[in-house]
């Protein structure tokens, strides 16, 4: 006797593929392969898409009360403090960071001191903009190692206020490093 299949073979009615007829499923009046089966969205809504239009209303450009922003507002800035060597460097506690620039030269700090006292453990850091200022051990300042600190566009340096000695102590610097 000879073998039958209990497959039968049959051509799908869409792409014309021949496949065994279990695995094709009906689709209305046609017999397709499951992968070529079209499942009906769950909702008539459009799901939207490119070009498609929204229902809601247009926004306008001052709809939230914004004119217009062409600069940053004054309570937000953080001015660049010009500095003498002279004159030294008043401390300024309004920001995060002082940014600091020698007076449209490179200068080394002669003033006693330095820096402006200040409370006890008051944080300042000085952000150089510009031309060089040269901090020194003395006059107020307590330098890390002893060493002297050039401050160029980009450097930072950190100080800490002690009232016992009135000093302001360096904590940290970063050469070139910035923010």
């Amino acid at each position: 006797m000879a073998h039958l299949s209990r497959y039968k073979l049959r051509d799908s009615d869409r792409d014309g593929m021949t496949r065994r007829e279990i695995t094709l499923v009906k689709d209305g009046a046609f017999k397709v392969a499951g992968e070529e089966y079209d499942t009906p969205p769950p909702s008539k809504l459009s799901l939207g898409g490119q070009g498609d239009i929204s229902q809601g209303e247009a926004l306008v450009a001052n709809s939230f009360g914004i004119t217009e922003i062409t600069s940053t507002p004054l309570a937000y800035s953080n001015p660049i403090t010009y500095i003498t060597a002279a004159g030294g460097i008043t401390a300024s506690f309004a920001h995060p960071w002082m940014y600091v620039v020698g007076s449209l030269e490179n200068i080394n700090l002669t003033a006693d001191p330095q820096i402006t006292a200040s409370v006890e453990d008051r944080q300042l850091t000085l952000y150089g903009v510009g031309s060089s200022i040269t901090l020194e051990q003395g006059s107020g300042l307590v330098m890390a190692a002893s060493a002297p600190m050039i401050l160029d566009s980009g450097d930072l340096i950190t100080f800490m206020y002690d009232t016992g000695d009135s000093v302001w102590i360096e904590t940290s610097r970063n050469k070139g490093g910035g923010l």
